[in-house]
């Protein structure tokens, strides 16, 4: 349950930490400002498709105590927005990301396109990279991350040097908006929770299908030279089916590319990234923290296109375990650890890899397992890379898909078809519905 809203004024020589690490007043503060601002398209959209014109409004954000968006993460929030027509149905959608970076982060040049503080931001750059990428390799596989459809309210934090005491105060608050597709069916995370509470293991031919998928992924990233840093379950979202292939499950996007870098001499060595936005559940062994001495948990590794490989093969487990995030990964305080000699460690030698890769009543290929666990290994170099991932499991996925991968193509798939994905997966703010959306107060 989120908890209760409490805004704050904004003191931006204050609030001047990325938006995860703010205090929770100033948090809510530009929650309740972010639901109330008034729609503008996006400045700047390079090739992607034009946002309609009209009336742009919120969707009713969730109530308990206050407002709650769609999303907040450690760098802002997510909300969707609609375009109404007159009678009141929906023409276009598009979700909104307000980003806090922080001072910190504003001011790297390397969070920016060549370096240019206050143009576009990283995240756009390198989504939108591999995004190309995709769609130079195969036409249409683009599909498999989501696109930014542009950026703009770009504010800066306006330092100004105080001339007695030779301090730096912030004027503003750092920020910026990216604008993304909408992805109707939610995210991994949230599917695996359903599955996991049916008692139903995910049929092979999903799994197969959203390792293909990431694997290309890898693959794109790979082409520009990108580790993503921040692969989860909740940054996999699902999006309407391909009614060509696997038309019975929705399609696997990768999401966020917010921590993601460009491997140079520096992040491959670590120099960089201590401080990115990454999850502590679902990072390789290679981008690990020691958080008692902000420092790397394991010194000596690298950072590689091996590394976004790892990241995927944690992904396939959970979805082979049913589990949003493996319990071994787990040492918040919120979610009782379990007792150290049965976490994932990387800096303890016997405990680097993951013993169990799939749930008790699942009975995956022998061939699924394998390359699960060769994507898993402590050592990047025994892992394979992105394109003799790709490889393999296009060579081996074709046994084991059940005939789903061109399953219903000229028929209707049954609704109660016991391997669709549990839930009900519905568009409720798709094209062409009416809605009642109304502006805030």
């Amino acid at each position: 349950m989120p908890r209760a809203r409490h805004p704050a004024p904004l003191i931006p020589n204050l609030d001047r930490r990325s938006y995860g690490s703010l205090r929770n007043g100033a948090k809510d503060t530009l929650v309740n400002r972010f639901l109330r601002w008034t729609f503008s398209r996006p400045d700047h959209t390079g090739t992607a498709r034009q946002l309609r014109t009209g009336q742009w409004l919120p969707i009713q954000p969730h109530y308990w105590r206050g407002e709650h968006p769609l999303g907040e993460g450690g760098m802002g929030i997510v909300h969707l927005w609609c375009c109404i027509d007159d009678n009141n149905r929906i023409r276009d959608r598009v979700i909104v990301k307000q980003v806090h970076p922080g001072v910190k982060t504003w001011e790297r040049k390397d969070a920016w396109r060549n370096g240019e503080i206050g143009g576009e931001p990283r995240e756009s750059v390198l989504g939108n990279e591999v995004y190309d990428n995709l769609e130079s390799s195969a036409p249409g596989h683009g599909k498999f991350v989501t696109q930014c459809l542009g950026y703009s309210g770009v504010q800066d934090p306006n330092p100004e040097q105080i001339a007695a005491t030779g301090n730096i105060v912030y004027r503003n608050i750092a920020a910026y908006k990216l604008y993304f597709e909408y992805c109707e069916f939610g995210d991994l995370r949230d599917a695996i929770i359903r599955q996991k509470e049916a008692r139903e293991p995910f049929h092979e031919g999903f799994i197969w299908m959203t390792f293909e998928a990431l694997a290309e992924c890898a693959v794109a990233m790979d082409q520009s030279n990108i580790v993503h840093s921040d692969i989860t379950t909740s940054n996999i979202l699902l999006s309407k089916s391909d009614p060509e292939r696997f038309k019975i499950w929705p399609v696997p996007k990768l999401a966020d590319f917010g921590s993601s870098r460009i491997i140079d001499g520096a992040a491959r060595r670590r120099l960089t990234g201590n401080d990115e936005a990454m999850h502590p559940y679902f990072t390789p062994p290679e981008l690990t923290r020691d958080s008692a001495n902000f420092s790397w948990a394991v010194p000596g590794l690298q950072v590689t296109n091996k590394t976004n490989v790892w990241s995927i093969g944690l992904i396939i487990c959970c979805l082979m375990r049913m589990e949003p995030e493996l319990p071994e990964t787990v040492r918040t305080e919120n979610q009782p650890p379990r007792p150290v000699d049965r976490q994932l460690r990387f800096d303890i030698f016997n405990q680097r890899e993951i013993r169990k890769l799939q749930h008790s009543s699942a009975d995956y290929s022998v061939e699924l397992r394998k390359l699960v666990r060769a994507c898993l290994k402590y050592d990047p170099t025994q892992r394979p890379s992105p394109s003799q991932l790709l490889k393999a499991v296009r060579r081996l996925m074709h046994d084991h898909l059940g005939g789903f991968d061109s399953y219903g193509r000229v028929t209707r798939i049954p609704w109660n078809k016991k391997e669709r994905l549990r839930g009900n997966l519905k568009d409720i703010w798709a094209v062409g519905t009416g809605t009642n959306i109304r502006l805030r107060p």
